[in-house]
This record gives structure tokens, C-alpha cells and sequence, in this order.
């Protein structure tokens, strides 16, 4: 079912049921220190942040793309996307090289930038899509240490 949802500056329409199911799909991810981290971290999340996801459909521990940079100590920067069942009916798209504050959203840590410039759609993903970007200053919540070698 199609609904019309704000966020912010920017109203989306979005198949919010077709991307709950799309993302219950089993998806091979990787399972390095950093990924599994994200994953982790990603069950914990403010409501606020949460929020976002679930109205759009999207199970945040299931990013389409993800990278994971140095940050400082105990937190890690991440960089990805995910995406919707959907298209954008108002509001300026972002890319990942040219996100500003005119074109993307912050809630707590995460900027978030919506975009057509799609890259990493999971296979049988339906038209139309979106794509949620993300940048996100995540702590590091295993037990695991990153930094010994």
C-alpha cells in the first residue's frame, strides 16, 4: 500500500509494506569487526532515529552499503545507503559528493540525504526506488577491540 509520508523538508511517497518484506529477505552480508558492530549498534538506536526507519520500511540493521571509518576513541564513522520502494514527491535530492545542509536531514548523529544516484540495490528490488544515504558517528558497542592486531 502507497502512503504519502513527511519527513522534514521532504515528502516521499513509499510502499512502506513491499519494503518491510523486501527487507525480511535473507541478504549475504558481510560479517567483518566493523559491519557487525554497525548491526549491533543498529538495535539500539534512539527512538527518534528509529523512527525514520520504520516509516519508511527500513530494518536499519540491513544496510544496502556500508564503510566504516575512524572516528574517535570508542566511535566509528559510517558512510551508506538504503532504499525504498518509492520516489521523492517534494525536496532536493542528495549524492554522497554533494550533500550539504539545503539537502540533507540530521537527526542526533545521523545525516540522512535521500537520492535517485542508486548504487548496491539488492536484486529483485522493485521500481521505483529510492535511496536513503547515510553518514553516522556509531559507538562501538562490542566486546571485541578494533584496534588490536
Amino acid at each position: 500500500m502507497i502512503q504519502t509520508i513527511d519527513i522534514y523538508d521532504w515528502v516521499i511517497e513509499v510502499d512502506v509494506e513491499m519494503t518491510k518484506k523486501l527487507y525480511k529477505n535473507e541478504r549475504e552480508d558481510c560479517s567483518c569487526l566493523y559491519c557487525n558492530n554497525y548491526r549491533e549498534a543498529s538495535q539500539h538506536l534512539d527512538n527518534c532515529v528509529f523512527d525514520v526507519f520504520n516509516k519508511l520500511g527500513i530494518d536499519p540493521s540491513k544496510p544496502s552499503h556500508l564503510s566504516e571509518f575512524p572516528y574517535e576513541e570508542q566511535f566509528r564513522l559510517y558512510i551508506g545507503s538504503y532504499h525504498i520502494v518509492g520516489r521523492l514527491l517534494k525536496g532536493e535530492l542528495s549524492t554522497m559528493s554533494n550533500s550539504n545542509a539545503t539537502n540533507t536531514f540530521q537527526i542526533k548523529d545521523f545525516n540522512f540525504g535521500f537520492s535517485i544516484d542508486l548504487q548496491f540495490v539488492p536484486t529483485g528490488f522493485p521500481n521505483p526506488v529510492l535511496q536513503l544515504d547515510f553518514e553516522a558517528k556509531i559507538p562501538w558497542v562490542l566486546d571485541e577491540n578494533p584496534d588490536v592486531d
